[in-house]
């Protein structure tokens, strides 16, 4: 079978501005020293704050994580650069790379459990930049950067498939997470998308679903600044947004359903009602049928009360809701009959979820059948 590679690919994201000639005050943000002459502005791709830097150290090489100037950084066997600060953050160990992914495989199987369960059937490596050069060829200038953070490849041994994830060193902790949802769902796709299904799906779209799931662990996890920095990623070309708000609008379990049996190839801004048009096998439509999904020519209607459908206890309990996802404190809106509604979850118990109706300001609680 045909190898199967999934990259993640950023553009060169530091800014670099030329501003003016240097005032007595002014002191480069990565020696310290006053600056006599041009200052340049650069965009510090952590805190996405801008630093001032100097001609001297505008030469120095950058480093892999925030881009900015790697002054007195550490000098990784691969060639890259990690800037003092950046150093101290990086998953560097085979073990701890080894270690995060079974966690997030475990959050996502706990996380998800109501709705689909992770491939096992998995082998986790890493990889460093040598790596990577020889999986990515640069065409002429490109101005895309081989920033490759994972790699999914299908294979198989004894008739059985597998999968091969392969992890890039250096990463900060929270992005690597994040790689290991993304990279974990694109087996989850090998896995449960019909091959049929797999060629009609557009390479954004697979790209856009695999991010909105690493987007979504992040927000499980509240780590805000890397959900920023996926949406701030263009490299889905728009699809990671679109699958956020589908999941947000009609829930998880459509989007799922989409994947596996949908009628277009990729989301399209302004229908995202689509997201609902799947043309499943006769025994998942008659399910589904009762689901209120659009399977044929005539929809039955979804659920005209709210119901507590499933709780997910842990350090971060979350309920389901009529389809949806939530943490206490969420607001979302789920669909009530023909329409829809919008709720806040003010707290979730054992047993019980406690919600506010936003429309109407009604409180109320609702408790597991």
């Amino acid at each position: 079978m045909p190898v199967q590679r999934h990259f993640k690919i950023f553009f060169a994201a530091a800014v670099l501005v030329f501003v003016t000639v240097a005032a007595l005050a002014d002191d480069c943000g990565i020696c310290g020293q006053q600056i006599y002459g041009k200052i340049y502005l650069m965009t510090d791709d952590v805190t996405r704050h801008q630093v001032e830097v100097c001609t001297n150290c505008l030469q120095l090489p950058p480093c892999f994580i925030c881009s900015l100037p790697a002054k007195d950084g550490v000098h990784l066997s691969d060639g890259r650069w990690l800037c003092t600060r950046d150093a101290q953050n990086a998953v560097m160990d085979v073990d701890t790379v080894q270690r995060t992914f079974g966690q997030i495989h475990d959050y996502l199987d706990h996380l998800y459990a109501r709705f689909t369960s992770f491939p096992t059937n998995v082998d986790v490596s890493v990889i460093d930049r040598v790596d990577v050069d020889s999986m990515f060829q640069l065409v002429g200038n490109s101005f895309e950067s081989p920033d490759v953070l994972g790699v999914t490849e299908p294979y198989e041994t004894n008739s059985v498939k597998r999968y091969k994830i392969s992890l890039l060193t250096g990463q900060p902790l929270p992005q690597l997470e994040e790689v290991c949802a993304h990279e974990l769902s694109h087996a989850w796709v090998g896995e449960n998308v019909p091959p049929e299904r797999h060629a009609r799906i557009d390479r954004d779209a697979e790209e856009g679903f695999c991010e909105m799931m690493g987007y979504l662990t992040m927000d499980a996890m509240g780590e805000e600044g890397e959900k920023k920095r996926v949406l701030e990623n263009a490299y889905t070309r728009g699809q990671v947004q679109l699958f956020i708000a589908a999941e947000q609008q009609y829930g998880f379990d459509e989007v799922l359903d989409w994947m596996q049996y949908g009628v277009t190839g990729r989301l399209e801004e302004n229908h995202l009602d689509e997201v609902r048009d799947v043309q499943m096998p006769v025994s998942r439509a008659v399910a589904s049928f009762a689901a209120g999904k659009n399977v044929g020519s005539a929809p039955a209607p979804a659920s005209s009360t709210l119901q507590l459908q499933g709780i997910m206890w842990g350090n971060m309990p979350s309920a389901i809701i009529n389809g949806h996802s939530f943490f206490a404190g969420d607001e979302n809106k789920v669909r009530l009959g023909q329409s829809t509604v919008s709720i806040r979850c003010l707290s979730v118990n054992k047993t019980s979820v406690q919600i506010q109706n936003l429309d109407s300001g009604k409180e109320e609680q609702l408790d597991l059948p």
